[in-house]
């Protein structure tokens, strides 16, 4: 993992840290009582759980962008993506061309141009 994914990720659980610890600040404000202490103590473990998660988290793409398989099974994953979307591209343009071909709208000649009808002058 890149020191800028590292940075972004430390940065993820900072943030959560502090949003932990301000709205512990502001539970605390409102009363201090056994029951927002406990509070503030499960607001604080959450904390600290979440920034495990992401940790452990960005840990593990850190070690599956590492190992030579998984960089395999991406390149083949996004080899079929792009497969997948050349072949739709390809089926939309032959069904745009089979509606509005250059001879008409299934491909053969108009039936009947303008101006074209027995009965006009």
């Amino acid at each position: 993992m890149t020191d800028d994914a590292k940075q972004a990720w430390g940065q993820v659980g900072e943030r959560f840290s502090a949003l932990g610890r301000r709205i512990a600040d502001h539970y605390q404000a409102s009363g201090e009582d056994a029951e927002a202490r406990e509070a503030e103590q499960a607001l604080q473990r959450a904390a600290k759980e979440i920034v495990a998660v992401v940790q452990r988290g960005a840990e593990t793409v850190e070690k599956t962008f590492k190992d030579h398989d998984a960089g395999r099974e991406l390149t083949q994953a996004f080899n079929a993506l792009g497969d997948a979307i050349t072949a739709t591209a390809e089926e939309t343009a032959d069904a745009i061309r089979g509606r509005k071909g250059p001879t008409g709208p299934e491909g053969g000649e108009d039936p009947e141009e303008p101006g074209d009808s027995e009965g006009s002058a």
